[in-house]
């Protein structure tokens, strides 16, 4: 009886080590998943600045972009709602971005920005 108990604590040891394995394994796979969601989610919000950003300077002023969601031949309004950002929620993030009033934002802002509104 006293190696019955001993082989089922075995047992059991090596069922409970193997699920443990399997459920941080499956963590792992679902932090590597979210990391590969943010970085192309980034990407795609540094495309649509450089499309706001008109003039070339690495800024967006509030005119650009205010150009960018008015201007429905773009079909960028369209792709920034497909990445869960309404356009007034982008005017109210560029007010909260510029700080100090300078009336510009760059893309390290804008990409920040975006993701804490996600």
């Amino acid at each position: 009886s006293i190696t019955v108990l001993g082989v089922m604590n075995i047992v059991t040891s090596v069922f409970v080590e193997s699920a443990m394995r399997s459920t941080q394994h499956y963590r792992d796979l679902l932090m590597q998943e979210k990391a590969r969601n943010k970085e192309m989610y980034a990407k795609h919000l540094r495309q649509i600045f450089r499309q706001i950003d008109v003039d070339g300077s690495g800024m967006i002023t509030m005119d650009e972009l205010r150009q960018f969601l008015q201007d429905e031949s773009l079909e960028l309004t369209e792709y920034f709602e497909a990445l869960e950002i309404d356009a007034e929620d982008a005017k109210a993030l560029f007010t909260l971005l510029d700080r100090d009033d300078s009336g510009e934002i760059d893309v390290e802002e804008f990409c920040d920005g975006c993701l804490r509104l996600k």
